[in-house]
């Protein structure tokens, strides 16, 4: 596993995200959240490009 380094900004929009009362439990961590999202991402784009 490697380590990423993300844009101060982007980090800190993202820590103001899962800290609110409705994500805390779905995004226990910044790693949890850009695993989840990102899994996400590339899901939608290899379902798109199969059709």
């Amino acid at each position: 596993m490697g380590v990423v380094r993300i844009d101060d900004g982007l980090e800190k929009d993202i820590e103001a995200l899962i800290k609110r009362s409705e994500n805390r439990f779905k995004y226990p961590s910044k790693t949890a959240f850009l695993n989840i999202i990102l899994s996400d991402y590339l899901s939608a784009k290899k379902k798109k490009k199969e059709v």
